[in-house]
């Protein structure tokens, strides 16, 4: 399956991973038609249908809030992946594609048309030591209890591993 990118994403990290990605051609407009870049959104889904493609895959989630726009997909019933969140980040918007495209790969195959909007985290950082505690409880053990079981002795920190 062919599916067109916008002009947002790095050609040479995409090439680099043709050989696995296999479930999907992913395609800069550019290479379609040097023209479909200097397209509008909604004259943009339009030329993507006409070209015989599914959908495309854009960084620009906002033309999901435009009416114009959106009728352009409904009516050509074009399936758009559209990456939130990761502002002009060319390598996050191909990182978060990357992550939520197979999954999107095999609803398009099975029939399923639409908007898949994806919408990458951010993680924060957490305390080991919370993350211990709710272990422990998780086996119904008191904290302090498991760790005097587990604990890395002076020894073990001090003697080398390699």
């Amino acid at each position: 399956m062919d599916i067109p990118l916008d002009h947002n994403f790095p050609e040479p990290i995409l090439n680099s991973l043709r050989d696995f990605i296999t479930e999907v051609n992913l395609i800069p407009l550019r290479r379609i038609d040097e023209r479909l870049p200097e397209l509008d959104d909604r004259r943009l889904v339009i030329a993507i249908y006409q070209l015989g493609f599914p959908g495309f895959v854009t960084s620009n989630y906002k033309m999901l809030q435009n009416p114009r726009e959106l009728a352009a997909v409904i009516a050509t019933e074009s399936c758009v992946f559209a990456i939130e969140g990761v502002g002009h980040d060319p390598i996050r918007a191909t990182g978060a594609l990357l992550l939520d495209l197979p999954s999107a790969v095999r609803g398009m195959e099975a029939g399923r048309r639409g908007v898949f909007w994806l919408r990458p985290r951010s993680p924060q950082p957490q305390d080991p030591n919370e993350l211990f505690n709710l272990a422990a409880r998780r086996r119904n053990e008191k904290p302090q209890e498991l760790l005097d079981q587990v604990r890395v002795t002076a020894e073990e920190i001090s003697t080398p591993v390699l």
